[in-house]
């Protein structure tokens, strides 16, 4: 029976090979089933698949066996070589010698016969299976039919794989931008959006590096990035001058090269295959870019531009309106005098501080000095000297504390400090080192040089108070008492 109905059996086996290949939904199961078939079924190992890559009026290799590694990277205009002549005019095309066929592009040494056959969906080319022999005439009539029967299969499998892979992208699009539209109503901090915003464009374009660059001094500068590569800042502004990232801010629209490896035009990441960069513009003013780069050649698709160009309406829409929230938090927590935080800014830094203290039980301390007859300082050198004197204070002070302790002007002459993790131990050498400071001002009285001096007290969280009303109204109760002492100081 077996050898009696051979064209039987393998048909029955070719058969069953192309319904598993028609069954997957991965485009790139799919192509990895054609592959299988061709060289397990007809015994060839050298075969391509080519798909249509209409922004560049191409085909790119998209999958290969039996070839060195330049032929995954290779792209064929419509109409070039018997595979772009295939495409172009929708037809299958043998070649039995192809010393002999004008249309043959060399690529391999050892090629004696070659046979390719569009990949057709409703009378459109989508793509070309190749496929090569090392002996001349290789190809009979029955392998030529089944070769054309297996195409129009794979063509239908590859089609249904792309609308489901479309489907299923659009809906993860849909989903993104839902995503970051939320973020941007409940973001603060423009770098933690754009970290979130990164990680989300990441998972959205799978394998991708994505980075968000802002503009300082109309460079671009890294803010985030999220994939599996490394970012490399020194291409960022190479590329703004001559590579996609100029391209895209020139255009002011989205710019998508499917081949990075191609032409003289920088990359903004070094192994990128393919890169979209998308400019970050609000009322036409230009803030920055999103760029997103895949190792795969071709990776994109038109529907990837559009969907990037509105993610990045929606950041640069969130970036400035956070800007300018920033500027309006800095004004009105923002001493006009001195450039210090006022005392908007003192209760709601304590507020903050006594959580995170309760949160991984940590102490702190506050400090509040009142600057001793500083009406006086106003009588003697007019409201503008007695401004001048309290800016040399706010600047003295501030460069004695550590760089994340808050220092602030809470009212006319009262200054206050916020000193995290910082125990009633410490207090006496930071009092004294204000105290020492102050010394330092002088300003003069007719024919006398005076000294400014002043009162300080401390209190510590949570021994001297559990909650922040509580620790400010004993910190200003102890200011009162300290002015009725000798040092200045408290008891």
């Amino acid at each position: 029976m077996k050898d009696a109905y051979p064209n039987l059996r393998e048909a029955a086996v070719l058969q069953e090979a192309m319904q598993m290949m028609l069954s997957s939904r991965d485009i790139d199961s799919v192509l990895h089933q054609i592959l299988l078939i061709v060289r397990n079924y007809f015994e060839i190992f050298s075969c391509s698949i080519y798909l249509f890559d209409s922004s560049g009026n191409e085909l790119y290799c998209r999958a290969q066996n039996g070839y060195p590694m330049p032929e995954a990277n290779r792209r064929i205009p419509l109409g070039r070589g018997v595979i772009g002549w295939t495409a172009q005019n929708v037809t299958s095309l043998y070649v039995p010698d192809v010393s002999a066929e004008t249309r043959y592009l060399p690529c391999n040494a050892d090629v004696r016969s070659e046979f390719a056959v569009p990949l057709v969906v409703r009378d459109k080319a989508i793509g070309v299976l190749d496929i090569e022999s090392d002996e001349p005439d290789h190809f009979s009539a029955e392998m030529i039919g089944s070769l054309a029967l297996l195409a129009g299969q794979a063509a239908v499998a590859l089609e249904n794989a792309r609308l489901y892979s479309t489907e299923r992208r659009r809906m993860r699009q849909i989903e993104l931008i839902n995503l970051i539209a939320r973020t941007a109503t409940t973001a603060i901090v423009i770098d933690d959006f754009l970290s979130t915003v990164a990680d989300l464009l990441s998972d959205t374009f799978e394998g991708a590096d994505v980075a968000l660059l802002l503009f300082e001094d109309n460079k671009p500068v890294l803010h985030s990035y999220a994939g599996p590569g490394l970012s490399e800042g020194k291409r960022w502004q190479e590329s703004q001058r001559n590579g996609l990232l100029g391209d895209a801010l020139a255009q002011k629209c989205a710019v998508i090269v499917q081949d990075a490896s191609g032409g003289n035009r920088t990359t903004s990441i070094a192994t990128a295959g393919s890169e979209l960069a998308v400019p970050l513009a609000a009322f036409t003013q230009p803030l920055g870019a999103m760029v997103i780069a895949h190792p795969e050649v071709s990776y994109f698709e038109e529907d990837d531009r559009a969907i990037a160009q509105a993610a990045a309406d929606i950041c640069a829409t969130a970036i400035k309106n956070l800007r300018l929230s920033e500027e309006l938090r800095r004004i009105t927590n923002t001493d006009f005098l001195t450039g210090l935080n006022n005392q908007r800014f003192f209760h709601s830094t304590v507020a903050q501080e006594v959580a995170r203290a309760r949160r991984y039980n940590k102490q702190f301390s506050l400090v509040m000095i009142d600057l001793r007859e500083f009406r006086s300082v106003n009588t003697a050198l007019g409201f503008d000297g007695g401004d001048e004197v309290l800016r040399r204070t706010a600047n003295l002070l501030k460069a004695q504390l550590r760089s994340h302790d808050v220092l602030c002007r809470y009212s006319g002459d009262r200054f206050t400090i916020v000193l995290p993790e910082t125990d009633r131990d410490h207090i006496d050498s930071i009092l004294a080192k204000v105290q020492e400071t102050l010394c330092r001002i002088e300003y003069r009285v007719g024919g006398n040089v005076e000294r400014l001096s002043a009162v300080c007290a401390c209190v510590t969280f949570p021994k001297d108070g559990s909650t922040d009303l509580e620790l400010v109204s004993q910190l200003q109760n102890r200011v009162v008492e300290a002015k009725h002492q000798p040092s200045g100081t408290e008891a």
